[in-house]
C-alpha cells in the first residue's frame, strides 16, 4: 500500500525547504518548497475566515501556473475537495461543471472569469483571482470581510493530516469525448497509489527540471507533471502560454527538462517533420542499413532528437493515446527513451507504463503496482487502488462501468499477456460492427492513414452503413490512389468506400480527444 500523499507532501517540504518548488517560465515567479507552504496555509486560513466547512467543494479553471499548484495542494491540505475544470471548455460548459460540481468556491483566471460573465452559478459562493488567490467576488448577502494572512512558517510546523485514505480528494471531470463530460471522484487512495507509480516508473531525483506542458486539469498532466514531481524535489516550470514550435524550442532549451511527459500528436510532429525527410534521402537511406555505420548514424539521430529537447532528457513519456507505429519504430530502433502508458481518468490516471527500458514496442506498457486486469468479451477491465469511487451525483453511470467486486470496464478492447503488459486495439463505443457480424477497429485503420504521405491525421467513422475515412491535409492528395493503397491492406470486410479530405484539423475536446460522435452520419 502506497504512502498517504499528504504524508509524503510534508516530508517533501520539510527536506527541501530553500529549493525551488515552482516558477512561471513567461513572468519568472518563483516559490520555494517553503513559499509553497506559506501560500498554501495562507488560503486555508482565508477558507476559514469565510467559516467553508470542510470537504467544501472547490473549483480551478485556469491555465497552468504555480499559483494553480498552490490553489490545489492549499485546498487538499486544508480538508477541502478540488474539483479540476479544463479553462477551454465554453462558458456554458464550466458553468454547467461547476454546478453539477455543487462548488461553492470558484478559483479562476481573468480569462475565465471574463468568459463567465452573464452565466448563472447559483451555488458558488465566493470566486477567487487565481492570480492572487484572494476573494473578488463575494456573492454572500452579508460579505466578509477578508484579512489578508501573514503567514511564516518553519519546517518543524509542516506536518499535513487528518484525511482518511478512502476520502475524496478531487472530482476531475472527463474531456467529453463522447458527450457530456462526467465528474470523476478521486480518492486519496487513488491519489496516493498513482503517485508512488509515477515515482516507481520515472528518473527523478532532487533538483531536476520539469516542463508542465499538459493541462493540470487532467489527470495525466496533474499527477505526472506535478503531483509526482513534488515527492522527489523536483523544480516545475510552468509553461503558461501556447505550447507554439517557437515557444517550445526556447523553453526546452533554457530548461533543459529531465523528462517530458506528453501526448503523441507532440513527438510524432518532431519526427515526421524533423528526422523522417532527411532519413528519406537515398544516400542516408543507404547508409542507415549498413552495417557498422547505421550503428553510429542511430546515436546521431538520437543525440540529435535529444537536443531538440533540450539536450536532457532521460525518458520520454507518451500516453492519451496510441503512438504512430512509425515514429514508435524508429525511436525504439535509435534507443531513444521512449516509453508508452495506458490509463483513464477513472483510474487516475495510471492503469500500466514502465520505465523506458522495459518498453515493449505497441503496448501499453505493464501494469502498475496495486493494480490488476482481465479481459471480459474483447473488454480490459481493471480493478485495484487507482479506481475511482465513482462518478459525481450519477448512481446509474457508476453502476454501469464499476462492477460490486470492484472491477472497472475501461470500454477499451485489448488483451494482457502474462506479465501484466496491456495492448489496447481501440475503444468499444468505437467499435464498428458490420451486417455480416466483422467487426471494424477505426483506430486500426486511421494508424494505417496517419502513415502515408500529406496525412496530418484522420478518422474512420460510418455515412450511410458505408466505412468512410475523414482525411486532413494541406496537399491536393489523390483520394481514389489513396484509398485503393489502403484497401489492399486492409481485409475486405474493412475497406473504405470513400475518403473525404479537409484542412481544418479535426474537432477535439480540451484533452485532445477526437470528438467522434460529432462525425456520424
Amino acid at each position: 500500500m502506497a504512502r498517504h500523499y499528504l504524508e509524503v507532501l510534508s516530508e517533501t517540504i520539510r527536506t527541501n525547504w530553500n529549493e525551488i518548488a515552482l516558477a512561471d517560465y513567461r513572468t519568472l515567479t518563483r516559490y520555494t518548497y517553503g513559499d509553497m507552504a506559506d501560500y498554501m496555509a495562507c488560503l486555508g486560513a482565508i477558507y476559514d475566515q469565510l467559516k467553508l466547512k470542510k470537504g467544501a467543494h472547490v473549483a480551478i479553471c485556469g491555465n497552468n501556473c504555480a499559483n494553480w499548484a498552490v490553489a490545489y495542494l492549499g485546498t487538499a491540505v486544508w480538508g477541502g475537495v478540488n474539483v479540476c475544470i479544463m479553462p477551454d471548455f465554453q462558458a456554458e460548459d464550466i458553468a454547467r461543471i461547476v454546478n453539477h460540481s455543487e462548488a461553492v468556491v470558484l478559483i479562476a483566471s481573468e480569462q475565465v472569469r471574463k468568459k463567465l460573465e452573464g452565466q448563472n452559478l447559483p451555488k458558488v459562493k465566493y470566486i477567487f483571482a487565481l492570480e492572487t488567490l484572494m476573494v473578488v467576488e463575494s456573492r454572500m448577502a452579508r460579505p466578509k470581510t477578508i484579512h489578508e494572512p501573514e503567514i511564516h512558517l518553519t519546517p518543524d510546523q509542516i506536518n499535513y493530516e487528518g484525511k482518511s485514505l478512502d476520502d475524496m480528494v478531487m472530482i476531475c471531470y472527463t474531456s467529453g469525448s463522447t458527450g457530456t463530460p462526467k465528474g470523476v471522484m478521486l480518492s486519496y487512495r487513488s491519489l496516493s497509489n498513482n503517485v508512488q507509480n509515477c515515482m516507481e516508473n520515472l528518473p527523478e531525483h532532487n533538483g531536476q527540471n520539469v516542463l508542465s506542458m499538459l493541462p493540470l486539469a487532467h489527470m495525466y498532466g496533474l499527477v505526472c507533471e506535478l503531483l509526482a514531481q513534488i515527492p522527489a524535489g523536483c523544480h516545475i516550470w510552468f509553461l503558461g502560454q501556447m505550447p507554439t514550435p517557437a515557444v517550445l524550442k526556447k523553453a526546452l532549451a533554457e530548461i533543459r527538462p529531465y523528462t517530458i511527459v506528453t501526448i503523441p500528436l507532440v513527438i510524432e510532429k518532431l519526427v515526421k517533420k524533423n528526422i523522417f525527410p532527411i532519413l528519406k534521402k537515398k544516400h542516408i537511406n543507404f547508409m542507415w542499413h549498413l552495417p557498422g555505420v547505421n550503428r553510429m548514424l542511430k546515436k546521431m539521430v538520437c543525440k540529435t532528437l535529444n537536443m531538440g529537447l533540450g539536450g536532457n532528457i532521460r525518458q520520454f513519456h507518451v500516453g492519451g493515446a496510441a503512438l504512430n507505429e512509425e515514429v514508435e519504430k524508429l525511436l525504439m530502433d535509435i534507443k531513444f527513451p521512449l516509453t508508452v502508458g495506458y490509463g483513464l481518468t477513472e483510474t487516475g490516471p495510471l492503469v500500466s507504463g514502465n520505465l523506458w527500458q522495459n518498453f515493449k514496442a505497441r503496448s501499453g506498457g505493464r501494469l502498475v503496482t496495486g493494480m490488476e486486469a482481465k479481459i471480459v468479451d474483447e473488454e480490459i477491465w481493471v480493478r485495484g487502488e487507482n479506481v475511482m469511487l465513482g462518478y459525481y451525483n450519477e448512481p446509474k453511470l457508476t453502476k454501469q462501468v464499476l462492477t460490486e467486486d470492484g472491477w472497472f470496464r475501461t470500454g477499451d478492447v485489448g488483451r494482457v499477456e502474462e506479465d501484466g503488459t496491456i495492448y489496447v486495439q481501440g475503444h468499444k463505443s468505437n467499435l464498428i460492427v458490420q451486417a455480416d457480424g466483422n467487426k471494424v477497429y477505426p483506430e486500426t485503420i486511421e494508424a494505417i492513414l496517419n502513415e502515408m504521405d500529406g496525412v496530418d491525421e484522420s478518422l474512420v467513422t460510418v455515412w450511410n452503413n458505408q466505412l468512410v475515412a475523414v482525411v486532413v491535409t494541406q496537399m491536393d492528395l489523390s483520394v481514389e490512389n489513396m484509398r485503393n493503397k489502403l484497401n489492399e491492406m486492409l481485409p475486405s470486410y474493412s475497406r473504405i468506400t470513400k475518403i473525404e479530405t479537409q484542412t481544418d484539423p479535426l474537432e477535439r475536446t480540451p484533452k485532445h480527444s477526437i470528438k467522434r460522435y460529432l462525425y456520424r452520419k
